[in-house]
């Protein structure tokens, strides 16, 4: 597959470059959670409280954090389960992602953060050196029940040793490769990082039965995705966001892709693909 134009690190894109045209796989946004109210209890003794009273406008609030009726997206990825996502409209640099499971009363709670721009300077060594990553951005994560005790959400090395091509539009093709607990490597065929690829930082959560959370954290630009992988529909679903690097403008969208397994190498093998 030939890229069409090959980006250099001299014109590295930016968060505003790479969500144009991510979304071709992305089904439509969902109205099943209009008028529903959930109350979530956390592991830590935090709470949520959500209430979505149209397909686009929900209040939250989350103890000293919340906002009444601000913008949000959610997407049906089987009967019952969703991804939400918005960005706290009381501040911009924070943006908030859900998997609800309403079939089992369980939410999990993504959180990622660009507000800490102090490593954003240091060469990479110092970066690792002094916060432990090489990204910028950081994630958290928080497993909820909905008037049930706390679900696990486990991490999992199934997808270790996959190989996968995501199209999201006829102009954006990457392949992804899930190496470890803590990394994958990506190349971009077509689209605004074309002929360039990294080796980020990765986590891994098993939703249910073939559906995966893969987030995911660059370390030359400041941002960071949230991902649903559908192994049975051969479907992601999720956000990107992030901040310009020169401005620190941020921005955030959800995106959508059809999924191939190009290859399976088994983690530390020698020798040809499976």
């Amino acid at each position: 597959m030939a890229a069409s134009t090959v980006a250099s690190a001299a014109h590295w894109p930016q968060i505003g470059d790479i969500l144009q045209n991510h979304s071709g796989g992305r089904p439509d946004p969902t109205s099943d959670l209009a008028g529903k109210s959930l109350d979530v209890a956390f592991a830590d003794g935090g709470a949520l409280k959500l209430a979505f009273s149209t397909a686009e406008l929900l209040s939250w609030n989350a103890g000293a954090r919340g906002h009444d009726r601000q913008s949000y997206q959610a997407f049906r990825v089987r009967d019952g389960m969703y991804f939400v996502d918005f960005i706290d409209a009381g501040d911009e640099m924070r943006s908030i992602s859900l998997w609800l499971d309403l079939t089992r009363n369980a939410v999990l709670l993504i959180e990622g953060s660009v507000a800490d721009r102090a490593a954003e300077d240091m060469n990479l060594l110092t970066r690792v050196e002094k916060t432990g990553a090489q990204s910028v951005p950081t994630l958290t994560y928080r497993a909820g029940g909905i008037g049930r005790p706390i679900p696990d959400f486990p991490r999992t090395e199934k997808l270790f040793g996959k190989f996968f091509r995501y199209e999201y539009s006829d102009t954006h093709v990457y392949d992804h490769y899930y190496v470890n607990p803590k990394y994958y490597f990506w190349y971009c065929w077509r689209g605004p990082d074309a002929g360039i690829g990294e080796f980020d930082e990765a986590d891994y959560f098993e939703l249910a039965d073939d559906i995966y959370l893969i987030c995911w954290r660059e370390k030359f630009l400041p941002c960071l995705a949230v991902t649903i992988e559908d192994l049975g529909s051969m479907r992601s679903i999720g956000k990107v966001f992030g901040a310009d690097s020169h401005t620190w403008r941020t921005g955030n969208s959800t995106v959508g892709a059809t999924m191939s397994v190009i290859a399976t190498i088994p983690p530390g093998a020698v020798g040809s693909p499976q």
